[in-house]
């Protein structure tokens, strides 16, 4: 008698146990993201591409400068002719970027949407982009080990529609919309600052298309951000840096993670000459280029900061030697100002970068390593 009892209360203890961790592992996500791949450039700087602009740079390698840079059918043509075509590298998503900080959309157009793992208290995504990617979004996050309740802060580098559509979706989760207050009345207003270019919704492929017109989603804002501000999110702090010019109320955020400076920046700098869509008519160049300058010569806590990681809007990321990006971002619209030439966001078929690439080495993506999984 005594033994039959003795083993009822070990087995049913046992029983609870093992239907208790059974319920959790089918519901709670298993962490899948991949360490992000990189190449080595001949710059010596270690550069996660994107298949786009992977094709654009080695081709301003290799194609004589007194030959026109093609557009439409002949730049595939021009791909093809130099192998550009043949398994140009891809964006994984999702991607393990450094200690807590993932790359989560988008693998469908020229986006970056991140993730800072904030500890117990949840998660933040940075620029959730357009509203056809929300699902894709969580179902990136729920790779990394989170659910979907763990979203607890979305923040936005800047108002633009590809980078703030999204917004009023997460909130429907339950997360909080921080945005510079500059930006913050054309998020919760859908203003032409927000959505210059949202002029028409394409149903089938979920995402803008232009000449015609739409309604972006308007969103409150839960929290207006101010220049210099330090912002806690669970146990991680970024610092706010106002950087205005491509909006009003564009910022990057500062995160540090083992002794590295990553720079989220929005379309305030990008890969390797490529720099914010200065075209609209609410671009400032001026501010514009007092924010570069301000990124180049950026302090904290009294010390000059020498930028390791930059985490853009779009493209490329580069994985170390940052600063190279922001010197580069503010060379080249210094120039363009005071020459009165206009600034290309995108650099590729410019005489300029067209001289500074071609008979460069050339970097066959075929032979590049997954280096990061590789030296762990």
């Amino acid at each position: 008698m005594y033994s039959q009892i003795s083993r009822r209360f070990v087995i049913v203890p046992l029983f609870g146990v093992a239907f208790v961790w059974s319920y959790f592992s089918a519901v709670r996500p298993q962490p899948g993201a991949v360490p992000v791949s990189y190449i080595l450039t001949e710059e010596g700087q270690q550069v996660a591409f994107d298949k786009g602009t992977y094709q654009y740079r080695e081709l301003t390698k290799r194609l004589p400068i007194r030959e026109p840079f093609p557009s439409g059918p002949q730049l595939q043509q021009a791909f093809q002719r130099y192998g550009l075509d043949r398994n140009p590298p891809s964006r994984v998503v999702p991607a393990a970027i450094a200690p807590n900080v993932y790359v989560v959309g988008q693998d469908r157009f020229d986006n970056l949407t991140y993730m800072i793992d904030c500890g117990p208290q949840g998660v933040a995504i940075i620029d959730p982009t357009y509203v056809s990617e929300v699902e894709r979004t969580v179902a990136n996050v729920e790779k990394c080990g989170h659910l979907r309740k763990d979203i607890r802060w979305v923040l936005n580098t800047h108002c633009h529609v590809d980078h703030s559509m999204a917004d009023k979706k997460f909130q429907e989760m339950g997360a909080e919309i921080i945005v510079h207050e500059a930006d913050a009345a054309a998020i919760e207003k859908g203003t032409q600052v927000t959505a210059y270019y949202l002029l028409d919704w394409d149903s089938e492929r979920q995402m803008p298309r232009k000449n015609g017109s739409a309604q972006f989603p308007r969103c409150p804002v839960n929290r207006r951000l101010s220049d210099g501000e330090e912002l806690q999110l669970g146990n991680q702090k970024l610092q706010v840096i106002h950087t205005p010019g491509h909006t009003p109320g564009s910022v990057c955020f500062l995160l540090q993670v083992d002794g590295k400076k990553l720079l989220f920046s929005g379309d305030t700098v990008l890969y390797d000459y490529r720099v914010g869509w200065q075209d609209n008519p609410y671009a400032d160049n001026r501010q514009y280029l007092a924010s570069l300058q301000k990124l180049a010569n950026f302090t904290w806590n009294s010390a000059p900061v020498l930028w390791d990681l930059l985490l853009p809007g779009h493209g490329a990321m580069a994985l170390d030697k940052a600063y190279l990006d922001v010197g580069k971002a503010r060379d080249l619209v210094e120039a363009d100002l005071a020459q009165g030439k206009h600034i290309e966001g995108v650099p590729y078929a410019t005489p300029e970068y067209r001289q500074r690439m071609f008979g460069r080495p050339a970097l066959p993506f075929e032979n590049s390593q997954n280096k990061q999984a590789n030296e762990k």
